[in-house]
């Protein structure tokens, strides 16, 4: 040991230091208040909107890789009830956390529920939503970031800053009135206007702001964009600035330059921007795809690229993009984005290192969506299944009655579509640590994209297929849907019951301790109080009792410095 030098020993304790800090993650608790507000009116039409802790779009949720997030969610509106989903967040074994209809009693009026949850082995960026009484079509959604810890280096230099872009489409009819109409009658309209982070377009006289981002002359920044939207995939792109894409979905790409980029319904890009041109103003644009934008202008949201100390706005003809109706652009662009297999990502090892050469499928699945009508009301299918949403949540009813009564298991037909519409709740069921196949057929004229919870994030173009492994890694309960709001909400929907028998909470959590009842599943009688305690009778002395337990936070800021404390010994006898 005497022989050792000073500068290893110290290297290796401080290594053991801030690799057991990292690892453990940080303790994030967040409070948030989600109200309506009739007075933002984004396009300029009497609206409610709804915001958290008074914005829109909701506040950013900033956190890094393994920190634990509790959020707890008070429902101040009058009379919807609501749950908040955390799109592309994979809830490590914890899908009482996922915030939808199948997993989570919703929150009522008046009333609030903390969400707990760890973002186990992730980074990248990501945006949460309202997912129940389309309320997301009202706003309720905010931007996710979630970074490296200091152990792992990304794969590009640090940016100058970060910026948040959650662009969407937007209806001129409330969340409110689309979803009773939906629910009754029907309703037929597409949206009206396309949103950068809640304002309207830089073009537009009517609209009350627009979103302008400050940049100082060559610097590079960092572009988190969303599509926050309901309908339409949008084509994105800045005048006289190419793109260096980075990441999306939560795993770093090969980095290629662009010149625009489709991002669909759901999902999510890193893109770094460098400020390499005169100091002057520059447009932001995002466009709808399949949609005819020469007379539907408004389908077309530009906000600013401003530079320091500019004094020229923006000015002239939008830069162009594609035709929104060229499929093969983006289906070619898609094809082009790979994985970077040689970097870390939320943990030091390269993102390619799990071997995927040798694959066992145990299961196909072949979903294909339709629309079918009853009694003249639009319905949305999976195998010519419609999705009825019970009253008591899936994963409740999983838990506390075997799914009796509530959904049926494995009856859904998972490899080609029934012949008659049905309408119900089925779940279909998958092993732990086995790999599922699932070939997603679009026979519809539209684009169209996937999200199964706990998982990943899929598209399917129009009159066309795709087909994706997935290794069934996460137990519980999970979402599998259509990230197009009216698809989703008419039916077009799905759970996987990713099972394991063994109990153990390593596995899968077990219910959290605020767990909401609903429906079937009611809350268990309280414990009764306890019986007063008998008169005390003289005696000999009690025994002292032994010191109390050491909270955990604790006992780990306590290990943490006898490592630096024995660090300091071996060094002084060295």
């Amino acid at each position: 040991m005497r022989g050792l030098p000073i500068w290893i020993v110290l290297s290796l304790v401080l290594f053991s230091f801030f690799s057991t800090q990292c690892t453990i993650g940080e303790e994030i608790f967040l409070e948030w208040h989600v109200d309506e507000d009739n007075n933002i009116k984004p396009i300029s039409v009497d609206q409610p909107v709804i915001t958290i802790n008074g914005k829109f779009p909701g506040p950013l949720l900033n956190a890094t890789t393994n920190d634990n997030i509790h959020v707890n969610v008070f429902n101040d509106m009058d009379k919807y009830p609501i749950l908040i989903t955390w799109n592309g967040i994979q809830l490590r074994h914890n899908s009482w956390q996922d915030g939808v209809s199948g997993t989570n009693c919703a929150i009522q009026p008046n009333t609030n529920w903390t969400y707990e949850f760890q973002l186990k082995d992730q980074i990248g960026s990501f945006f949460y939503f309202p997912s129940i009484n389309y309320e997301k079509a009202g706003g309720g959604f905010g931007p996710i970031r979630v970074s490296n810890r200091v152990v792992v280096q990304t794969p590009f230099a640090d940016p100058e800053g970060d910026f948040d872009l959650l662009i969407g489409d937007w209806y001129k009819d409330s969340f409110k009135v689309i979803g009773d109409k939906l629910a009754h009658e029907g309703y037929n309209k597409t949206p009206n206007m396309m949103l950068m982070n809640g304002k309207g377009s830089y073009l537009d006289p009517k609209a009350k702001s627009n979103a302008s981002f400050k940049v100082n002359q060559g610097k590079t920044y960092r572009l988190r964009i969303s599509n926050v939207g309901s309908e339409w995939s949008f084509n994105f792109r800045i005048e006289n600035h190419s793109m260096l894409l980075v990441e999306t979905e939560g795993s770093y790409t090969n980095q290629i330059a662009l010149n625009s980029l489709d991002v669909h319904v759901g999902q999510s890009y890193s893109v770094l921007v460098t400020a390499d041109q005169d100091a002057a103003d520059y447009y932001i644009v995002a466009t709808a795809k399949m949609a005819n934008t020469t007379q539907l202008r408004t389908l077309e949201v530009v906000g600013v690229l401003h530079y320091e100390n500019s004094t020229k706005p923006a000015d002239g003809p939008l830069p162009n993009g594609p035709d929104p109706f060229d499929v093969n652009f983006s289906i070619n662009q898609a094809r082009s984005i790979r994985w970077n297999l040689t970097t870390g990502a939320a943990r030091p090892n390269p993102q390619g290192s799990f071997n995927v050469s040798n694959v066992t499928l145990s299961q196909t699945f072949v979903l294909q969506n339709s629309v079918n009508y009853e009694n003249g009301m639009m319905k949305y299918a999976i195998n010519n299944v419609s999705y009825a949403t019970p009253q008591t949540p899936l994963k409740l009813a999983d838990y506390y009655l075997n799914g009796a009564g509530v959904y049926e298991l494995d009856k859904f037909p998972a490899n080609g579509s029934l012949r008659e519409a049905v309408y119900g709740t089925f779940v279909v069921s998958g092993e732990h640590g086995e790999w599922l196949e699932i070939v997603f057929k679009n026979e519809l004229h539209v684009m169209d994209s996937w999200h199964l919870d706990g998982f990943g994030f899929f598209v399917v173009y129009p009159k066309g297929w795709t087909a994706v492994y997935v290794y069934l890694d996460n137990p519980g309960m999970w979402n599998l849907r259509s990230q197009k709001l009216k698809s989703w909400f008419l039916g077009q929907e799905l759970y996987i019951r990713v099972y394991d028998s063994d109990p153990n909470p390593a596995k899968e959590h077990f219910p959290p301790k605020n767990l909401l009842y609903c429906g079937s599943v009611q809350a268990p009688p309280s414990a009764p109080p306890p019986s007063p305690e008998p008169e005390p009778v003289p005696g000999p002395l009690a025994p002292v009792p032994p010191a109390p337990a050491v909270p955990a936070s604790t006992i780990t800021t306590k290990t943490q410095w006898f490592h630096v404390i024995v660090a300091i010994f071996v060094i002084l006898i060295i």
